[in-house]
């Protein structure tokens, strides 16, 4: 029961961080009609100003977190103002192609500005809370439950804007159609800027969460949560904005349970295989609900 629970703690902070970046990739997919490969590059440039900053500056840890999140908001912007609203006419695969581009640029441009030295986040919070299990020790530290906590409001307070709110709307709108949503007033143009400056700020403070739990913080460490969060997107289904987050939720867990599964089983040769299984029971997911777990198939009339 120890070794469960604490595989099941061991998650948290990999779900939080997957829901985060899904949640960014979900609004520029939705606004911008394309997947942001570049999403685990631009979180990492914001981990990186974070931690210069932490050095440097020597200011407060949330104070950093904030500025560094900003500065990847900023940075997100630009692209899309500088790039994407110049060739908003681009198809989707040319638009794929441009983000592919962007990793060339910004992996480049990293060494450059910040150094070749491998920075260092610390933890927002020492400690951990222990509790005994089947005579053996759980553990939960209390930067993996701030984590948790800081994920939860973030992504809750998104909803909520996007269901009840003006903005909310316009992004709706725009989603559900770009040219009819400008037809009717909206500014479409400031919809997909806030939208990816929003998933800039995101994918930031979801690698600094993710460098605070004592990752190694590097050029490509967020490109496996991209990879989980196309994943999720595809297996909640891209029709609406809950879905991949909710599939986000369960990728890390499964391959931390799958992990559990196979040690109890006395099969530990395949825990290096534990990713492979949950590609596999999603590629068999999608192959009954190619539109996605919460997708929706979309009937047009001729």
């Amino acid at each position: 029961m120890a070794y469960f629970l604490n595989q099941i703690f061991g998650s948290i902070t990999p779900m939080c961080v997957t829901a985060l970046v899904t949640m960014a990739i979900t609004l520029i997919f939705k606004t911008s009609f394309t997947t942001n490969f570049a999403q685990g590059v631009i979180s990492a440039f914001g981990s990186y100003v974070t931690a210069a900053i932490l050095t440097q500056k020597g200011v407060p840890m949330w104070l950093a977190l904030i500025l560094g999140m900003l500065s990847s908001m900023a940075f997100a912007v630009v692209i899309d103002v500088v790039i994407f609203r110049r060739g908003r006419y681009v198809n989707a695969l040319g638009k794929q192609i441009i983000t592919m581009g962007l990793i060339s640029i910004i992996v480049g441009a990293i060494p450059l500005i910040f150094g070749i030295s491998v920075p260092v986040i610390p933890k927002f919070i020492e400690g951990s809370y222990q509790f005994t299990a089947g005579g053996k020790d759980v553990i939960i530290t209390k930067n993996t439950i701030l984590s948790m906590v800081v994920t939860a409001i973030v992504i809750a307070v998104i909803f909520i804007l996007l269901r009840f709110s003006k903005w909310g709307l316009s992004v709706r709108a725009t989603a559900s159609n770009e040219y009819i949503a400008g037809m009717m007033g909206i500014n479409t143009h400031i919809v997909t800027a806030v939208s990816w400056g929003l998933a800039g700020a995101l994918g930031a403070l979801a690698a600094v969460l993710n460098a605070s739990s004592g990752t190694t913080i590097g050029i490509y460490f967020m490109t496996n949560y991209q990879v989980y969060a196309f994943l999720a997107g595809i297996l909640g289904g891209f029709a609406t904005f809950y879905g991949p987050v909710i599939a986000a939720l369960f990728i890390p867990l499964a391959n931390n349970l799958i992990q559990y599964i196979v040690n109890v089983l006395g099969m530990p040769e395949l825990t290096g295989w534990s990713m492979v299984i949950v590609y596999a029971l999603a590629l068999i997911i999608i192959f009954f609900k190619p539109q996605g777990i919460f997708g929706k198939k979309i009937a047009r009339k001729v």
